[in-house]
């Protein structure tokens, strides 16, 4: 089951988003180590309506930011989208270590196409590190194609977007 998430999952998501991060630092990617993200940005996420975690029966297994209204960073490549108008954005994407490998990612990117759908988007937009050769795979397996290069002040990282029609 996917949901919005509450202030009562933050400890949960935090834990997830943990064990992301000890995740990405094993296989030597310097995203998410800077402490990004903080309880107060996922705290913004639930205010906004737009945090949602994938739960089993027991626990909450997953976590993402699924957003229509737009992302700042990705201006900086405005001329390289392929796909204009409205679109949906994914950031936070992370799963707890002990459900890696379950399609719990893909099950809220899913959801997230889903959500897109609903709202009117035409394009799904997404970015990672160039050495998160997990996200990479589970973009290119979802027919994501490559866009170009989005600055952070934690560093670049590669944009992708997807055509919804």
């Amino acid at each position: 089951m996917i949901r919005r998430a509450t202030y009562d999952d933050l400890d949960t998501i935090l834990s997830i988003v943990r064990s992301a991060q000890l995740s990405l630092r094993e296989l030597g990617i310097d995203q998410w180590q800077d402490g990004y993200p903080t309880a107060e940005i996922i705290m913004a996420d639930i205010d906004a309506s737009v945090g949602y975690v994938l739960c089993d029966e027991a626990a909450v297994m997953g976590y993402a930011a699924i957003i229509t209204t737009g992302e700042q960073a990705y201006h900086q490549i405005e001329k390289l989208w392929r796909y204009k108008g409205n679109y949906v954005a994914v950031h936070r994407l992370c799963v707890d270590g002990a459900a890696r490998r379950r399609g719990v990612a893909l099950e809220l990117m899913n959801y997230a196409a889903q959500v897109a759908h609903d709202a009117g988007c035409r394009a799904f937009r997404i970015d990672t590190h160039k050495g998160n050769v997990r996200m990479l795979s589970m973009l290119q397996k979802l027919g994501f194609e490559y866009v170009g290069v989005i600055r952070y002040d934690s560093g670049e990282r590669v944009a992708y977007e997807l055509n919804l029609g």
